[in-house]
């Protein structure tokens, strides 16, 4: 029997590490591939603070494929989140799953720039058709609570699997939503049991470059950044000032040791000695 999923949502922010605001709309900021223009038994929420509310609304432009998750069936309250995300309407919240056995946590955000992440991630699943394949105790969800109150829901059982309105669908995880899920959980948990003795971890990430980092750490644990690789564009991160506090070890992580003292890291791009800067 199929595991019946119940949304819980709340208005309670989770700060992963990625703060700031960008144009007037995602599209043709750096590359980045979960966009192109074109339970455990109970729910978990963040104890981190994150002031979803005093963002800049940002609107969402895709272009959609016919068997994208939000449009192959042509369901109204998915074209109304389309709708709304196109004209700067964010959800209220979003509640992300990734299951395993009940082992991991349902996590809930009202943050404006993480719900975005997710949406735009979830646009790039693609139905490839019904399917008679079933899976139990792996019960992911993807939810948004819109701003009238509608509820948009995405059942999965295990990765590849949709359940909607009773039939199963095959899908391919294009925009590698849950990687980021499965991000999102585990940041959850670092927060929940990080020590009296961590210090504040703020980023400064205007465009929207940074796809990991820690809100906090102890003097002395190795702190790592995730970015987006960009292409046409120098990518810096300094930490309080200092691009050499810490360096790249691959194109798109930034690691440094923590001091004894909270930081602010830095992200951004720049254009000198590009073709047409």
């Amino acid at each position: 029997m199929r595991k019946e999923l119940v949304v819980a949502v709340s208005a309670i922010a989770i700060c992963v590490g990625i703060a700031g605001c960008g144009a007037s709309q995602t599209s043709g900021g750096p590359t980045n591939d979960a966009a192109k223009t074109e339970e455990s038994s109970t729910d978990s929420k963040s104890s981190a603070s994150s002031d979803a509310q005093s963002e800049k609304p940002i609107g969402v432009s895709i272009n959609l494929s016919d068997d994208s998750i939000l449009t192959f069936d042509g369901n109204a309250a998915s074209a109304q989140l389309v709708d709304n995300m196109h004209d700067a309407k964010p959800p209220k919240s979003c509640t992300v799953r990734y299951d395993q056995m009940g082992a991991l946590p349902t996590v809930t955000t009202t943050d404006a720039r993480t719900i975005r992440e997710v949406y735009k991630r979830l646009a790039r699943m693609h139905v490839e058709g019904e399917s008679n394949m079933s899976m139990t105790d792996n019960y992911h969800l993807v939810a948004f609570e819109l701003q009238d109150g509608t509820k948009v829901s995405f059942n999965f059982e295990g990765e590849g699997i949709l359940v909607r309105d009773g039939q199963n669908y095959s899908v391919t995880d294009d925009g590698k939503l849950w990687p980021y899920v499965r991000q999102l959980q585990e940041q959850y948990l670092r927060e929940k049991k990080a020590g009296a003795d961590e210090l504040a971890i703020t980023v400064d990430d205007k465009e929207e470059l940074v796809t990991q980092c820690p809100t906090s750490a102890p003097a002395g644990e190795t702190v790592r950044v995730g970015v987006f690789s960009v292409l046409d564009a120098e990518l810096h991160v300094s930490v309080n000032g200092d691009e050499h506090f810490g360096e790249f070890v691959t194109a798109e992580q930034y690691e440094f040791v923590m001091p004894s003292t909270p930081v602010t890291v830095r992200v951004w791009t720049s254009s000198d000695g590009y073709p047409g800067s």
